[in-house]
Parts: C-alpha cells; sequence; structure tokens
C-alpha cells in the first residue's frame, strides 16, 4: 500500500543572507503516481514543488486521479488549499475526513471512499453537496481554520486556547482583545498571510511581527486602537476599516518608501 507523504522543504538562496525566509516556504510532495496525475497542473515551473501561493490559488482538487493504488491515508496537506469550492477526497479507508479548513467548499465528491462515515466542516462554513455516497454525516467543527501556522503558533504562546486543547476555538478568538505576532531569537515565525484576523474582530491592540508581505491588510479590524507594524520590512500598503484610525508604528521606510493607507 503506497502511503502519501508530504514534508516541507526549505527554500534557500532566493534572497540575501539579510533576508532570511522561513523554512516552510514549499510543499513537497513525495509520492511521484499522485504527485503526477493530482498536482502537477499546479506546478508551474515543473521541478516537482508546489508553493503556498500555488495551493492557496487552487480551487479544484480531484484526487481521484491518483488511481486506485494510491491509498489517502491523511488529509492533513489539505489545510494548504483554503479556497478550494470543489474536492475528490480520493481513494481512502478512512471513516472520517476532517475539511473544516476548506471554508468556502461547494461540492465534495467521495466516490472512492467506500469507509467514509462522516464529514468534518467549519461551523462558518456553508454545508457543500456531497457526489457519490449516500448517508455521509456532516459533523460541524468550532475551530478556527488558520490559514497561517504562524499566526496559530503565537496564539498558542499568548494563552488564548483557555482549555489548553491544543486550538483556537471561535470564542476563544472573538473574546481576544490584544495580540502580538512578535518573533524572539528562540521562536522565529515569519507571517505569511493576515487572513487569519477575521477570525478576531474584537482585536484592539495588534503587533504584525515579521512579514515580507508589502501590504498588511487589517480591514477585518474595525475596533483597532494601535498597530505595530515595526518589523513589516517591505512595508508598501496599510488596509485599514474604513473610519479606523489607529496608532500606527511604522517600519523603517521600505526603500526610502512610507506605507500609504487605503481604507475599505
Amino acid at each position: 500500500m503506497k502511503r502519501i507523504i508530504f514534508s516541507l522543504v526549505a527554500l534557500a538562496g532566493m534572497l540575501s543572507a539579510k533576508a532570511q525566509l522561513p523554512t516552510d516556504t514549499f510543499i513537497k510532495i513525495e509520492e511521484h503516481n499522485l504527485y503526477s496525475q493530482c498536482f502537477a497542473d499546479l506546478d508551474k515551473d515543473g521541478d516537482g514543488i508546489v508553493t503556498y501561493a500555488d495551493a492557496a490559488a487552487a480551487t479544484m482538487l480531484n484526487l481521484e486521479k491518483g488511481g486506485r493504488s494510491n491509498i489517502i491515508e491523511d488529509y492533513a496537506f489539505l489545510k494548504y488549499f483554503p479556497n478550494l469550492t470543489a474536492l475528490a477526497v480520493g481513494n481512502t479507508t478512512k471513516e472520517v475526513i476532517d475539511l473544516h479548513y476548506q471554508t468556502k467548499l461547494e461540492h465534495l465528491g467521495v466516490m472512492s471512499a467506500l469507509w467514509l462515515e462522516e464529514v468534518i466542516i467549519s461551523a462558518k462554513a456553508a454545508e457543500p453537496q456531497i457526489e457519490g455516497k449516500e448517508g455521509v454525516k456532516i459533523e460541524r467543527c468550532n475551530l478556527v481554520p488558520f490559514a497561517d501556522e504562524g499566526v496559530k503558533a503565537f496564539c498558542l504562546r499568548s494563552k488564548i486556547d483557555k482549555d489548553e486543547d491544543g486550538e483556537i476555538s471561535f470564542d476563544e478568538a472573538e473574546a481576544v482583545k490584544n495580540l502580538s505576532l512578535m518573533s524572539f531569537k528562540s521562536f522565529i515565525k515569519f507571517i505569511k498571510s493576515y487572513e487569519d484576523l477575521k477570525y478576531f474582530p474584537n482585536l484592539e491592540n495588534f503587533d504584525a511581527g515579521t512579514t515580507y508581505q508589502e501590504t498588511v491588510d487589517v480591514s477585518c479590524l474595525p475596533k483597532l486602537k494601535e498597530l505595530n507594524l515595526g518589523d513589516c520590512r517591505m512595508l508598501k500598503t496599510i488596509v485599514l476599516a474604513k473610519g479606523c484610525k489607529p496608532e500606527i508604528k511604522y517600519p523603517v521606510a521600505y526603500k526610502g518608501e512610507q506605507a500609504k493607507i487605503v481604507y475599505k
């Protein structure tokens, strides 16, 4: 029985030594048969690597094409595909599949999932149309489907996880007023996406931490009073909620240009 193994490989040599990048820039799919049939169209340069950007851009994923010889035993990799609207889960012996990261899923194909009994979806997601098998139970999950594991790691370190279950619920996130994603020498996390901030609508004080994003969008935080962008080294644009005017700590101007503010 073949297994599908996902590991992360480092990005090196693309930027200078001063501009260090996280070690989880790429998704590496080791199972060649599944990769060549199901993921090759996402690999734009044909180097056998799917980037997080490639995965986030995907709206359809058909794992049926992997063939009957590929038994999918772990679907954790799907968290890197948060914008899927259509998914065929392929051949699996799983009885329960956790899809709470797929908040936009509309169509779910389970034709080859012969043992499947239950699908877990986000409490804030619409119920997808299930095709290929009857009687599959839908279970709602109240956990935040983090798009950026770095943001989740900081939340866990910040004691937001009140019940200490290793996850952040929607209720726990909505109770937070202060959140810092600031890195320390013993805990370096580069933030790739600020999309997860939408689950923290009551934030008043936010430190964006270290990122190489040129745009930091905090327009989902209408109650923001203080915004620390001191470590956003390539910042060009700040997006704020209309009418929101927090006190902002700016980074050193990137290429001598001060970041501009946009409201939406």
